[in-house]
């Protein structure tokens, strides 16, 4: 995982979702994954996969003459990160009440609260892991 206080950017994101789908590809291959949602060109996706590359959050390496990048960072490890940075900057590290904050926000049903307390009973906290 790169540097936790390294945010990733929404572009990045974007790009980090298409590299998460498909492992493995070239600048192009992404440029053609994104291109109806971003209309993004070439030259930009490779200049921001490049700099990703720089900060850690994907892998890159030449195969002939072309560079092949994969995510450097597992999905639920840049989801991890970026909420602890939220719950950090916004409320100050305390998870309670930013899970308040978001559930009232996001106006959930009874059934929806039911939902989702069973899936935190399902899947207990993992060992060292504050947020």
């Amino acid at each position: 995982m790169p540097d936790p206080e390294t945010a990733i950017t929404d572009a990045e994101w974007r790009l980090l979702e298409a590299l998460w789908t498909l492992e493995r590809a070239t600048a192009r291959q992404v440029t053609d994954e994104l291109h109806d949602s971003t209309k993004w060109a070439y030259s930009t996706v490779k200049t921001m996969l490049d700099r990703m590359a720089a900060k850690g959050l994907v892998d890159a390496r030449q195969v002939g003459p072309m560079w092949e990048f994969s995510p450097a960072v597992r999905a639920d490890e840049a989801r991890r990160s970026a909420w602890r940075r939220f719950v950090t900057s916004a409320f100050g590290g305390a998870v309670s009440p930013a899970l308040a904050f978001i559930a009232s926000e996001a106006r959930l049903t009874r059934k929806q609260r039911e939902e989702l307390l069973d899936a935190l009973e399902a899947n207990p906290k993992r060992k060292g892991d504050n947020a």
